[in-house]
């Protein structure tokens, strides 16, 4: 910040500016090669990341919800088919499952942290569920969960790039790079990473419009996801600034460890591996403390203000039991600025500012 001027919730300027120089020189050589759909440097991040997660296999897509969908698509996943999702998290996580003509099913989250709830998903399973979303929301990790052999797991995974060990036990992870996240991109990118090759191959032609290795397009319809590749610029925007990766996850845990040492009755814990996507708190009259940190020059964002129960776009959605906790996370949650342009200065600011305010 600071300077008198506002503390944002997020900074991609400031986040550019740590790799600027490498950054833009990539973009200059993508533009002036020409190759700006594909070639080698989208397949060189594919590959970089795809190594980062620890996963064989990484196709890049046009965004977090492409990737999504896509895997879901890929997987088989389309009409008469349910599959789980959790009330907290943004809205693509089910609308994704939506554009496959399969049906989201809402479930609750956990009392103490808003993760998804193991025994909300073993009670939602009927034989209709052909999947189960697990979102690493604000890039933690979803506790294990027992699943019939006839359920995909699916990582939706958006929010972790970076985060330490296990991105999760599923069949693939969808990631997105969009410009708020710790990896962020100079506009919309996404990627799914898996193991098995099979399902990189067809997560791949879908992103192309169904063409197949033999150069012909397969069937399409409302599930195959159109025209929804990673375009070179971003992914040499993404390979120039992966190798700062590492680098931001320790500056946002620093950040997250001071919040928690000053506000530990708001600041919502995260678990050790977590790359800090987001650092929430929770505070019963969240609105009127949002507006008044808005007057003294702090921006707080919201992770999600409603439960996905309370969508309008998901009222055919089932629930088959209700979901106080999301409720009560949702209408709770805050935001407060987590970027690498930030200071412990600022923290500090922040967290004062949010105590006079509740004082």
């Amino acid at each position: 910040m600071s300077a008198g001027g506002r503390i944002r919730v997020s900074n991609p300027a400031r986040v550019h500016a740590r790799t600027a120089e490498a950054a833009e020189a990539a973009v200059l050589d993508v533009l002036r090669g020409g190759w700006w759909v594909g070639g080698p440097v989208v397949s060189r991040v594919e590959a970089a990341l795809a190594g980062v997660v620890g996963c064989a296999h990484g196709v890049g897509m046009a965004s977090g919800t492409a990737a999504l969908q896509a895997i879901l698509s890929a997987l088989g996943v389309g009409p008469g088919d349910d599959v789980i999702v959790p009330a907290v998290s943004f809205v693509a996580s089910a609308t994704a499952v939506l554009r496959t003509g399969a049906r989201p099913v809402l479930v609750d989250v956990q009392s103490g942290a808003p993760m998804l709830d193991p025994s909300a998903v073993a009670a939602a399973l009927t034989p209709r569920v052909r999947a189960v979303v697990v979102v690493s929301l604000f890039g933690n990790r979803v506790a294990p969960l027992e699943l019939p052999d006839s359920v995909w797991l699916v990582d939706d995974a958006a929010q972790a790039m970076g985060r330490t060990g296990s991105y999760g036990d599923g069949v693939a992870q969808a990631f997105s790079f969009y410009p708020t996240k710790v990896l962020p991109a100079s506009g919309d990118g996404g990627l799914v990473t898996t193991n098995d090759p099979e399902l990189a191959a067809r997560v791949r032609d879908l992103g192309r419009h169904g063409r197949m290795s033999d150069g012909r397009y397969g069937a399409v319809s409302e599930a195959t996801p159109g025209n929804n590749r990673l375009d070179a610029v971003q992914a040499a925007l993404l390979e120039a600034r992966l190798p700062d990766l590492q680098a931001r996850v320790a500056w946002r845990r620093r950040l997250l460890k001071r919040y928690r040492h000053h506000l530990p009755e708001l600041v919502v814990p995260h678990d050790e591996g977590s790359n800090v996507a987001v650092v929430a708190a929770v505070h019963p009259d969240r609105d009127a403390l949002r507006a008044a940190l808005g007057r003294r020059g702090i921006d707080t964002g919201c992770y999600y203000p409603h439960p996905l129960t309370q969508e309008p776009v998901l009222a055919g959605a089932r629930v088959p039991h209700p979901v106080p906790n999301a409720e009560r996370f949702c209408a709770t949650c805050l935001a407060l600025p987590c970027h690498i342009g930030l200071t412990d200065a600022d923290v500090d600011h922040v967290s004062a500012q949010v105590r006079e305010v509740l004082a």
